[in-house]
């Protein structure tokens, strides 16, 4: 193995193994001793590689009885479990190739066999399997699947599933339950029925119920029940398919994938019900131990109603002990754009003199870009704002763009080239760039996709050989405080943001502008508050977004003043 060979996969082992602490919650290494534990890098389902093909590798040396074998969704490795220490493994793994992938393996520092199982979930979540009879839940699917074809209950047909209400509807728009108009359809007795089952294990009495009806594929992004609205559990009865529901902790990032098998009860309460965002990814497929192919689902969601206030000890988020501020609850690319035009577009045509006069100091990595770039280049900022960088040289042409009229008028009286349009859409010739800019903007787009799609618009001016600039802010926001004088948080109010003082309890979030009007004093009177929405980027997400667009390759991506910053050249 070269050098080069050899250093990449150090990398790639050292990024499996922060995906596998962060699993367990815990720091895993690489044990210089022979365990029972062990990595098998570029064999995971990313890899496109699943179990029958790592039974098919082992069987010549183990047992399948004498093994368990153990696949994160989406990641590029596996664990392999033995009974027994297995020294040669090792050497007849390293360097095989499976479909294309080099395998390479490591023993871990300690036995992860029981911490990876599906006794991995968030505090205070239970699961209860079969709890009613195969013939019961075919009785249960065969109702609700009668009721969306007659539409015999209030109805949502969304982006990613179909959805039945009972009892209340819950409005997807505000998440909220209108407590003063009742359904004239009530819960079924049918689930009646299945709440007397499940009595012992519960503590509520339900009186709204939402049947999801999910195609294979299909999901529902990760969220926190209203806490307003709902009392103190969450419940869950799952019909037709098994499937893996993940739980994400919203500040320290921490995933938990948890099965959630067909006929049986999920029960989320405290921290699991409060504080963990819950979610399933759309895919066709899930694996913890095995990989299993979804099937038509059905989930009923039973919560109890009620008019009076959350006293959780949860604020963060809590919507009663942040009332006022938004919440951000995006189904569809339909329903991201109209949060972007509601707390991003709008906010900015409203505050653009106030942001526009705390906005002067050109960032250093920012003009270290465009100083690297030749003499007469072509240079394009998308989301340009005030164009603090459009001036930056005078020996290349900038362009600026932003999706504010009222900034767009700001840099024309400054004297510099610049039109109004959306980054989802720029009327602009492909390939006609040398480079382009995009600072602190992305993590304005609400949706993955359609961060995706700003990125190959940026990619699509480029010429071939064009670099590429995307800053945005890190939810990660103190990892170089102490390391260097250039990255020091900016100061609050009247200069730059406050970023690199912040705190943020989840990725989605909205940040407040106090829009202080003239002559108005330190005390905020005379001023108005808005919010505007910010996704804040975790480590490798930025690159991982880049990674999605076809044409280009990454160059670097770096971390100045509690931002991420990649550049990317197109091919």
């Amino acid at each position: 193995m070269s050098k080069k060979q050899a250093k990449k996969q150090l990398k790639n082992l050292q990024r499996c193994l922060k995906h596998l602490s962060a699993l367990v919650g815990h720091e895993c290494t690489v044990s210089r001793l022979p365990s029972k534990s062990i990595l098998l890098g570029n064999a995971g389902h990313a890899n496109g590689i699943g179990r029958a093909d790592v039974v098919s590798l082992l069987q010549s040396h183990l047992d399948e009885s004498s093994y368990k074998l153990y696949f994160p969704p989406d990641k590029q490795f596996s664990i392999l479990f033995t009974q027994d220490i297995c020294e040669s493994i090792v050497d007849m793994i390293n360097a095989t190739k499976i479909k294309g992938n080099i395998l390479y393996c490591a023993f871990l520092s300690e036995d992860l066999s029981f911490e990876i199982s599906n006794e991995i979930k968030p505090p205070r979540l239970k699961l209860f399997g079969d709890i009613i009879s195969e013939e019961f839940e075919g009785e249960l699917m065969e109702l609700f699947l009668e009721h969306s074809k007659n539409r015999s209950s209030s109805q949502d047909e969304l982006k990613n599933r179909v959805t039945l209400h009972y009892g209340y509807k819950f409005d997807y728009k505000t998440n909220l339950v209108d407590l003063t108009a009742p359904l004239e359809h009530p819960i079924p007795a049918s689930v009646r029925k299945v709440l007397g089952i499940i009595q012992p294990h519960i503590s509520i009495t339900p009186n709204q119920l939402t049947v999801n009806i999910y195609q294979p594929g299909q999901g529902i992004p990760k969220h926190v029940d209203t806490h307003s609205i709902f009392t103190s559990e969450i419940l869950s009865v799952s019909l037709g398919s098994d499937v893996v529901m993940d739980f994400k902790h919203p500040t320290s990032g921490k995933v938990l994938p948890v099965l959630l098998p067909r006929r049986s009860l999920t029960v989320m309460s405290g921290e699991s019900r409060y504080l963990w965002h819950h979610g399933i990814t759309p895919r066709k497929t899930d694996a913890l131990q095995d990989v299993v192919e979804r099937q038509l689902r059905i989930s009923l969601t039973l919560r109890e109603c009620t008019p009076d206030p959350c006293t959780c000890n949860f604020p963060s988020q809590c919507d009663s002990q942040n009332y006022g501020k938004p919440r951000y609850s995006v189904e569809d690319e339909e329903e991201g754009a109209r949060l972007e035009e509601q707390y991003v577009s709008a906010v900015y045509e409203e505050i653009a003199d106030h942001f526009s006069s705390t906005r002067h100091s050109p960032w250093p990595g920012v003009v270290k870009f465009l100083n690297s770039l030749p003499s007469m280049s072509l240079v394009v900022d998308v989301g340009c704002g005030n164009g603090k960088y459009l001036g930056v040289r005078s020996d290349i042409t900038v362009v600026g763009n932003d999706n504010s009229y009222n900034l767009c008028s700001i840099c024309q009286d400054r004297g510099h080239e610049v039109f109004a349009c959306n980054a989802l859409n720029i009327p602009l010739r492909p390939s006609t760039c040398d480079s382009v800019i995009c600072i602190a903007m992305l993590h304005h787009i609400t949706t993955p996709q359609r961060r995706v799609t700003v990125l190959e618009n940026l990619a699509g001016l480029l010429t071939p050989g064009g670099l590429g600039l995307v800053t945005v802010w890190a939810q990660e926001q103190h990892l170089d405080l102490e390391t260097t004088e250039s990255c020091r948080p900016c100061p609050t109010d009247g200069t730059e943001e406050g970023v690199g003082r912040r705190h943020f309890d989840s990725q989605d979030v909205f940040v407040d502008w106090q829009l202080k009007k003239p002559g108005s004093v330190p005390d905020k009177s005379g001023s108005k508050l808005y919010y505007r929405y910010y996704h804040v980027f975790v480590e490798g997400e930025l690159a991982g977004l880049i990674s999605q667009v076809p044409g280009v390759e990454l160059v670097e991506v770096t971390y100045e003043k509690a931002n991420w910053c990649a550049v990317f050249r197109k091919l």
